[in-house]
């Protein structure tokens, strides 16, 4: 993710619309969002950071573990990206009940986390010009928080309906 404008649309009046500000030079550099979703309870969250090393990852999968009871095993879907696949990674995962499962080469469309994306870059980054990685990432939450608490209202009145 990086801080600078996004085309975007409004519900706005029509008028001339607005030029979005060059960035020629961008001084405040990426920032990588390692996000996680839990296809069971419909939840969906994520860790900014600086880099997407493996070092980042051990650190965010630490936290994944914790959110779940250790004896209770966790497969986790991810890309081929070179990171993911370090012996670090995979003996961390042994060790802590975590199975790796890898998506084919070019189908990044089989892992369900993709789609979730979709709405993620909508609600935060069209029409919107962010001035520091702190305000994307406070975005970022928000929406997580929204997205997450709607999802779960609607689960609950669709078990009430059956």
């Amino acid at each position: 993710m990086e801080v600078r404008p996004h085309h975007g649309s409004t519900w706005a009046r029509r008028q001339h619309p607005n030029r979005l500000p060059a960035t020629y030079r961008r001084l405040q550099g990426v920032q990588h969002l390692l996000a996680f979703y839990d296809v069971h309870q419909d939840i969906l969250w994520g860790y900014n950071r600086p880099r997407k090393r493996w070092q980042e990852l051990l650190e965010v999968l630490h936290r994944l573990r914790r959110r779940y009871p250790g004896d209770e095993r966790i497969y986790l879907v991810l890309d081929n990206f070179s990171p993911h696949k370090r012996k670090e990674i995979r003996v961390w995962a042994r060790m802590n009940n975590v199975r790796l499962v890898w998506t084919p080469t070019n189908a990044s469309w089989l892992n369900r986390i993709e789609c979730q994306f979709t709405e993620l870059k909508k609600f935060v980054f069209d029409n919107t010009n962010y001035h520091s990685h702190r305000e994307v990432r406070n975005a970022i939450i928000k929406f997580l928080t929204y997205r997450n608490r709607r999802n779960k209202k609607r689960k609950n009145i669709n078990l009430k309906r059956h």
